[in-house]
């Protein structure tokens, strides 16, 4: 297994962590990515289970071409997912005195690291350099 598809599987798996956690708070009460979104939440269960997915892949030997095809489809899911969390950092969602919780920085530390690990999964292998001879 490569960095970037550790990368982008460690991040997907703390983007569905971070999904059950605290996302925002308002008048004593929390509110998970679940509870607070009603789209963005779909997006960032793709973004994670596409994430890890591609790990899962390289680990069991499942298939040869999909790490490279998965990681692009991760890539672009964690983008989004990543966009779509700053947006919802700015603007949190039902306005008013709502406070930002843990729960959705971890979201975006994980969303940023899927994004960055399937990029880094889409890059060619190196070839292995020959021992020099001295």
């Amino acid at each position: 297994m490569r960095l970037g598809e550790l990368v982008g599987a460690i991040g997907g798996l703390g983007l569905l962590v971070s999904s059950f956690l605290p996302w925002y708070s308002s008048g004593g009460e929390n509110a998970t990515a679940w509870q607070a979104f009603s789209v963005t939440d779909i997006v960032l269960a793709a973004a994670a289970v596409v994430g890890m997915s591609v790990a899962i892949c390289v680990l069991f030997g499942i298939s040869v071409s999909y790490p490279v095809a998965g990681s692009s489809v991760a890539a672009g899911f964690g983008a989004a997912a990543v966009i779509l969390i700053v947006i919802r950092l700015i603007n949190p969602p039902g306005g008013g005195d709502v406070s930002v919780e843990f729960g959705a920085w971890l979201g975006l530390v994980s969303a940023i690291a899927i994004a960055i690990g399937s990029y880094m999964g889409m890059q060619p292998m190196k070839a292995p350099r020959a021992a020099s001879a001295g």
